[in-house]
């Protein structure tokens, strides 16, 4: 007969391993929303850096076009956007 255990603590298991920092209450809002969309533009930075690495094309904005990356230097442009450059309202992150 198997024993029935607890699941993991998950909070715990995360704060571990993106450090407390990035979990903390102690940050204001402001600072913890930066940090958070910080930690986003390093990871999606090192996503596309790879995939490229791998052989893989992405799809990104540059300038006022919808674009496919092709790891041999090619770019491919999708779509003319007419209005690329709308400032959307503030956005705040939480964990």
């Amino acid at each position: 007969m198997s024993k029935i255990t607890e699941p993991p603590n998950v909070q715990s298991k995360v704060s571990e391993q993106i450090g407390t920092s990035a979990c903390s209450n102690s940050l204001s809002d402001d600072r913890q929303s930066e940090h958070i969309e910080q930690m986003a533009r390093k990871a999606t930075t090192r996503a596309a850096n790879d995939a490229l690495k791998n052989g893989r094309a992405i799809t990104i904005q540059q300038g006022n076009a919808i674009v496919r990356k092709h790891p041999d230097g090619r770019i491919e442009v999708i779509k003319t956007l007419e209005n690329a450059f709308v400032v959307p309202k503030k956005r705040m992150y939480k964990l």
